[in-house]
């Protein structure tokens, strides 16, 4: 509990206030026609049966509230096609990337088996979302349906939550030999790979350059927890660490020195936010949207890390550096930031080179730039390598989840356009 406290810096009251509504809503909403499939609600279950196991929600009431959630969920989705019947999946269904004989799939089932349908069903997300509608549809008596509907949610709701109180446990079995910050790496990538196949599975919105993207972000988290356990635990980073602090030192020299201070000065996490800023008026005043809110998101997302993590691990600067700083070392805020603003710089500009030659060079300054900016930190002993490499690691870290989380978001926002538009052509036909 108290890793998790620490990271996310909440107390536990609010944590698990918050939990109950979230599993709830998750619940709730994943059973809905269409718009269910796009809900995870069966991860957010487990995840509140391993919030059980560390003590900070309480098992029958994670229970109670995801079945109920389930229940209520299944319930409202029975009543909708009792009213609008299969017209409204036949309507509606293409723009949540439905296919018609996806669907058609479930009408058998629900008329010959219901309880199988409603109570192993409920185990497919494809069914879980539709079943309960399809029995509407169908004109199934309500007796029966809410009998096997509270079978069904009770049995999920069970079996889902105790899958995440059991991985909670093996939590408590592997940390100490794993290390909580790569355990806590490991759950991070676990959901994130999940969450890809499922969204990729429902809706096929990712390009192979995504995949590319997850790989970096699960790799450069790895090597950040490592990181992290290392420094904390004194193992083999910090003997590089002490040796390259001792030893830089003799590369200092007067001419050398001032470009390294230059260079630190003009790259500082304060620099680089104003000249984002500068970057995000730019790209905003040619309406490139998209671009100018992966900019905001990622500056200011690297930065709240980059500080909360320094909070957390409170590593001393090196004594001995050319300047004097008082706040925490790890990670070098410097490289966090300036990975992100130079990778942005890249990601978006890098196609409006027609030459290759340039392109290449375009991308080759910018990544000179955070190499330099990292090593003059280590020159001027004000971080220990570790830091500048946690920063580098944070930094793409973050900027890679959020490429895919942006990607998710523009695709969500594309089909409520089209189903705005369509519902307006709809009323500009109603007769008047």
């Amino acid at each position: 509990m108290s890793l998790i406290n620490e990271i996310i810096n909440l107390p536990a009251p609010l944590l698990s206030h918050w939990g109950y509504l979230v599993i709830l809503f998750a619940a709730l909403l994943e059973t809905a026609p269409l718009f269910g499939l796009l809900i995870p609600g069966q991860l957010i279950v487990i995840l509140g049966g391993l919030l059980v196991k560390l003590k900070i929600l309480e098992i029958g009431d994670v229970i109670f509230i995801s079945a109920f959630g389930a229940i209520a969920g299944d319930y409202f989705g029975y009543l909708i096609g009792k009213k609008y019947g299969y017209a409204f999946i036949t309507k509606f269904g293409k723009y949540f990337f439905l296919k018609e004989e996806r669907f058609k799939k479930i009408q058998p089932l629900v008329n010959q088996n219901l309880g199988q349908a409603l109570i192993i069903g409920r185990f497919n997300s494809l069914t879980r979302a539709f079943a309960p509608f399809v029995a509407g549809a169908s004109k199934i008596p309500l007796i029966k349906f809410l009998i096997y509907n509270i079978v069904g949610g009770l049995s999920w709701s069970i079996v889902f939550v105790m899958i995440g109180y059991l991985f909670g446990a093996s939590y408590e079995v592997l940390a100490p030999h794993l290390g909580r910050y790569i355990f806590l790496a490991t759950l991070i990538s676990a959901v994130l790979i999940y969450l890809y196949k499922y969204i990729n599975r429902k809706k096929s919105i990712f390009y192979r350059y995504h995949l590319y993207a997850l790989l970096t972000s699960i790799g450069s988290l790895y090597l950040f927890a490592k990181l992290i356990e290392d420094v904390i635990d004194q193992e083999l980073v910090t003997h590089w660490d002490v040796w390259i602090n001792q030893n830089v030192i003799h590369l200092w020299q007067p001419t050398l020195n001032k470009i390294m201070i230059f260079i630190t000065n003009i790259s500082s996490p304060t620099v680089m936010i104003i000249l984002a800023a500068g970057l995000l008026l730019s790209l905003l005043y040619r309406k490139r949207i998209y671009y100018s809110l992966l900019l905001l998101f990622g500056m200011a997302g690297g930065l709240v890390l980059e500080i909360l993590t320094k909070l957390i691990v409170q590593r001393a600067r090196p004594i001995n550096g050319l300047l004097t700083i008082s706040s925490y070392s790890f990670p070098s805020g410097h490289a966090t930031m300036a990975l992100l603003f130079f990778s942005l710089v890249i990601y978006i500009f890098h196609n409006d080179f027609n030459n290759k030659i340039i392109k290449n060079l375009f991308i080759g300054v910018n990544v000179l730039l955070i190499l330099l900016i990292g090593f003059s930190r280590i020159y001027l002993n004000v971080h220990w390598l570790s830091d500048v490499l946690a920063g580098l690691a944070l930094g793409l870290f973050w900027l890679t989840v959020l490429i895919l989380i942006f990607r998710v978001l523009m695709s969500l926002a594309n089909t409520t356009l089209e189903t705005i538009k369509h519902l307006l052509k709809k009323a500009n036909h109603l007769p008047s």
